[in-house]
Formats: C-alpha cells, structure tokens, sequence
C-alpha cells in the first residue's frame, strides 16, 4: 500500500489560522503517513515536522490562548502522541516560547547576518521588517497572549523577551553603533535609549491601535508612508541622512 508524499508545511505561522480554524477530524491519516514509517527519520522529514508540530500548535494558541490550550489538545489536533511533542518541548510554556521564537527567526537572522557596509541602510530596512511582523495577525495573536496570561504566567513573559525581545533590542543597538562608527549618525546616540525610542516610534501605534481591534494601517501604501515619516523623523534625531528616493527606486527596478 502506497503512502502520500511527505508534506511540505510552510513558515509555520503562515496557515495557522487556518489551521486552528480547522474541526479535528481523526478519520483521517496523520502527518500524511510518517507515522507509520520505520527507521531512523531523515532530517528533512525531522524539520518538516518540527514545523507541522509548530504550525499546529501556534493556530491553538492564537485560537484558545494560552491558558486555553493544552499539550493533549495539540498532539490530538496534530494527529500525535504527547511523546512526540515532550521530546522536544519539555513544558507547554517550552511548546509556546518555540512558537514565538520561531515567528520572529527570519526577522533575528537577517539582523545578525547583516554585513554592516551601510549600517545605517539596514537599520531602516530591519526597521521596516519589524513593522511588518509587528502587524501580523499571529504576531498581534501573540502579543494578546502575553498581555492575557504573563501575569499568571511570569515566566512566560521572562522567557519572551530573553529569547525575542532582547535579541532584536542587541540587534539594533549593534546597528546603531556601527553606524556611529562609520560617521552616519552622530556621536552619542548608539545606545540601548535610542534603540528603545527606534523601535517605540515605528512600531507603538500601530501595534497599540491593532490589539485594540483597529485597523490603524489598512493599505500598503498607508504603512510605507507612516514608516518613511517615522524614519525621516529618527535621522533627523540622530544626525542620519536619507537616502535618495531614486536610488531605492532603481534598486527595486533591478530586482
């Protein structure tokens, strides 16, 4: 008897309201077979379901919260056994900080793997990834678990911004030096205050306005234009110069 191919799930959060959207349905085969194979798995099929595993439960969490969902809930919806999810995840708040980290893991990676020529051309261009994942609906799903559940939950809260919150915050202030270093900004700003006031200012309202249920940015072009009037505000702060329109233009172009 023949199996389906493997699935191929993508960034985890990508589908995850659509998955937690969802009714369980255990008629139906689990993790297209893998459970049924046999042997030591590759390690395409391990990361592949490291990320089903991720993806289900982060459309759990953002569905029925944190208090809501339960290690039982996930392994049933995920078609596995509780096993599989404590060998890699010892607690449900180990499961929850996976799901966070790895909601914000390409925005981290591009931030330390950024080459520092122009430091302050990619401080703006993490800036606006930032504002982009800032407004996501999982990601605004997940700030309303923190703000829900943290107070019961301490160490939850403790554990997100050691493993999101300061990384990004080093992030910048390693970008703010740089630039300082190379004479783009001037003497005295790369410091964990302006680094704080950055991020404040390009991400604050709009995520403030978003978790009340509004839609503060609806369009595209709405959000580009707040970003480049933040922006230009910051180098005007900092001593920075803008770049020429025309250059990211033609940039784009060659893209």
């Amino acid at each position: 008897m023949s199996h389906p191919p493997p699935r191929s799930p993508k960034s985890y959060l990508s589908k995850a309201l659509t998955f937690a959207s969802r009714p369980l349905d255990m008629a139906n085969p689990c993790l297209q077979g893998r459970k049924r194979r046999c042997g030591r798995p590759t390690t395409e099929v391990t990361e592949d379901l490291d990320l089903y595993l991720l993806e289900i439960a982060a459309g759990l969490f953002v569905q029925h919260g944190y208090a809501g969902t339960s290690i039982d809930q996930i392994a049933r919806k995920a078609c596995a056994s509780k096993q599989t999810l404590y060998r890699r995840y010892p607690s449900k708040e180990a499961l929850f900080i996976a799901v966070v980290t790895n909601l914000t893991g390409s925005v981290l990676r591009a931030m330390e793997e950024t080459p520092l020529t122009n430091p302050l051309e990619e401080l703006r261009h993490i800036s606006r990834l930032m504002l982009d994942l800032t407004l996501r609906p999982d990601a605004l799903g997940t700030y309303r678990i923190l703000i829900a559940d943290g107070h019961r939950h301490p160490s939850l809260q403790q554990q997100a911004v050691a493993a999101i919150g300061q990384p990004f915050h080093n992030n910048f202030v390693r970008l703010l030096k740089a630039a300082e270093q190379k004479g783009q900004i001037n003497p005295g700003f790369a410091n964990d205050t302006t680094a704080r006031l950055l991020t404040g200012m390009i991400t604050g309202w709009p995520m403030e306005d978003s978790l009340f249920g509004l839609d503060p940015l609806k369009t595209e072009q709405e959000k580009e234009a707040f970003f480049n009037e933040a922006w230009s505000f910051f180098l005007s702060a900092v001593g920075g110069k803008q770049p020429a329109p025309a250059a990211h233009a033609q940039e784009d172009a060659q893209v």
